[in-house]
């Protein structure tokens, strides 16, 4: 879970580095990819957190409920990692599914 944590903070701070590119299309590769990892993520490491904790982490009670349900939502609303993953695939800058 460390180095899932650890690449997904790497690629968060990739994408606010080229935040400052002066090209789009720099710019847009670098937020898809950094949405890909992002998304994939943060998925794992809310499914561990819940396998790990069990049925007790979902209750409102716990902390992991409050960082699952967000990066959840935040999938849903900016679109998922294989969504982004399909447009870097048709751009040519394929990340390998899984």
């Amino acid at each position: 879970m460390m180095v899932q944590l650890e690449q997904t903070r790497g690629m968060a701070m990739y994408a606010a580095m080229m935040a400052a590119e002066e090209d789009a299309g720099e710019q847009r590769r670098a937020t898809n990819a950094a949405t890909v990892q992002v998304g994939r993520g943060a998925r794992r490491l809310g499914q561990e957190m819940v396998q790990l904790h069990g049925g007790v982490a979902m209750t409102m009670a716990h902390a992991a409920r409050h960082y699952f349900a967000p990066l959840t939502a935040i999938d849903v609303l900016f679109g998922d990692a294989e969504r982004h993953r399909r447009v870097l695939s048709v751009a040519g800058e394929l990340i390998p599914a899984g």
